[in-house]
C-alpha cells in the first residue's frame, strides 16, 4: 500500500487520505484505469463509482454542447446540409447520440437506484477521444471508420451487463424487497430467504408455507402496481405542468418581443414628433418674419399712396376751379357781348341799368381774381 512519511509514526496510507484528495488523485487517471482500480478496496470502489458516474454525465453534457455548436452552423435545408463541410461532424455526433442513449437505457436505471455505477470506463474515454477529434479536425474521417471501436466496446459492455451483471442485480432487488416487507404483511413470523448459488434452492424459515409466500408476493405486486399507477399519474401531472410552463414561457417571449417592438415604435414616433416640432418652430419663425416684412411693406406702400392721393385731390380741385373760372369767363364774355350788342339808349333808366350791370360785372371779375391768386 503506498504511504507518505519517513518514520513509522509518520506513515500515512493512501486510503487514510480524505475523499476529496483521493478523488483528485484518481481523476488524473483515465476512466478505464479508474474502472480497473475499483477492485483495490471498498473506499476505492466508492470513489471510483462516483468518478465514473460523474464522467458519464460530463460526457453527455460535452456531447450535447458539441452537437448544438455544429447544428447552429448548419443550414436549415436538408439538401444544403449534405454538401456542407460540417456534414460529417453532424453524422458522427448523431451516431454518438444514439450510442449514448442505448448505454443510458442499459445502465442509468440501475445507477439511479444505487445498485451499480457506469461500469465501462473505456467507453467514456473513447467517446471523449472522438469528440476531441471532431472538434480539432476540419475534415474528420467517415462515421463508420471513426466509430468502429466505440461500437465494438459499447456493444460488448452492454452484452456483458445484460448477461453477467443484470441477473445478479435483479436477484439483489428481489431479496431487498422481500426483506423490507413488514411483519404485518406476514401472518406469524418474518420471512428469511437464503440463496445458494450452487444448488439454486430457496429455504423457508419458521415453517412458512409456499401459499403464504405467494400471497405475500401478490401483496407486494399489488402495492408495486399501485405505486406505479400513482407515480405515472404524478408524472403525467408533471408533464402537463411542464407543458404549461413551456407555453407560458413561449407567451412571455412573444409578449417581450411585442413590448420591444412597441418600444421601438414609440421611440420612432418620439423622433418623428421631435422633427415635426422642429419644423413647426421653423415655419412659425418664417411666418413671423413674413408678417413683419408684410407689415413693413404695407407701411412703406401706404405712405406714398397718401401723398399721391393728396396730389390727385389737389389736382382735381385745381381742375374743377379752372373749369369754373373758364365757365365764369365765358359767361362774362357772353354778358358783355349782350351789353355791347344791345342798342344804346339815351334814357336815364337805360344809362342807370348799364352802369349797374357794369359794376356787377366788375365785382364778379374781382372775386374771380382773388381766389385764383390765393390758389
Amino acid at each position: 500500500m503506498p504511504c507518505v512519511g519517513n518514520s513509522s509514526n509518520d506513515m500515512l496510507q493512501l486510503i487514510n487520505l480524505p475523499d476529496v484528495v483521493l478523488e483528485t488523485i484518481l481523476s488524473n487517471l483515465t476512466y478505464d484505469e479508474i474502472a480497473r482500480n475499483r477492485t483495490v478496496c471498498k473506499q476505492f470502489d466508492r470513489t471510483c463509482k462516483k468518478l465514473l458516474n460523474r464522467g458519464f454525465n460530463l460526457m453527455e453534457k460535452y456531447h450535447a454542447q458539441c452537437l448544438r455548436a455544429v447544428k447552429c452552423q448548419l443550414p436549415r435545408r436538408e439538401s444544403e446540409r449534405r454538401s456542407h463541410p460540417l456534414a460529417r461532424h453532424c453524422d458522427i455526433l448523431t451516431a454518438i447520440e444514439t450510442r449514448i442513449s442505448m448505454l443510458s437505457m442499459t445502465f442509468i436505471k440501475y445507477v439511479d437506484l444505487n445498485l451499480c455505477c457506469f461500469i465501462p470506463g473505456k467507453v467514456i474515454d473513447e467517446i471523449f477521444r472522438v469528440l476531441r477529434l471532431i472538434r480539432d479536425a476540419k475534415t474528420p474521417p467517415r462515421a463508420h471508420e471513426i466509430l468502429q471501436e466505440l461500437r465494438d466496446i459499447s456493444s460488448m459492455a452492454m452484452e456483458h451487463f445484460d448477461e453477467k451483471i443484470l441477473p445478479k442485480l435483479k436477484h439483489s432487488i428481489c431479496t431487498s424487497v422481500v426483506s423490507h416487507v413488514g411483519t404485518y404483511d406476514l401472518p406469524n413470523a418474518s420471512l428469511m430467504i437464503s440463496h445458494h448459488t450452487n444448488s439454486g434452492n430457496i429455504t423457508l424459515a419458521h415453517g412458512l408455507s409456499p401459499e403464504k409466500l405467494n400471497q405475500t408476493f401478490r401483496k407486494i405486486q399489488s402495492r408495486a402496481k399501485r405505486n406505479y399507477i400513482s407515480v405515472m399519474s404524478v408524472r403525467s401531472k408533471i408533464n402537463k405542468l411542464k407543458l404549461r410552463l413551456k407555453r407560458q414561457g413561449f407567451q412571455m417571449r412573444r409578449q417581450n418581443i411585442k413590448i420591444q417592438e412597441q418600444g421601438k415604435k414609440l421611440r420612432e414616433q418620439d423622433t418623428l414628433i421631435a422633427e415635426m416640432k422642429k419644423h413647426l418652430e421653423e415655419w412659425e419663425q418664417k411666418i413671423g418674419d413674413l408678417k413683419a416684412e408684410l407689415s413693413r411693406s404695407r407701411e412703406e406702400t401706404q405712405k406714398p399712396d397718401t401723398i399721391e392721393t393728396c396730389k390727385r385731390k389737389h389736382i382735381d380741385r385745381l381742375k374743377s376751379r379752372e373749369s369754373v373760372r373758364v365757365q365764369s369767363k365765358n359767361l362774362q364774355a357772353k354778358k358783355r357781348k349782350l351789353i355791347v350788342e344791345r342798342k344804346s339808349s339815351t334814357s336815364p333808366k337805360d344809362v342807370q341799368f348799364k352802369k349797374f350791370l357794369s359794376d356787377l360785372l366788375d365785382t364778379e371779375h374781382m372775386e374771380d381774381e382773388i381766389p385764383s391768386t390765393s390758389n
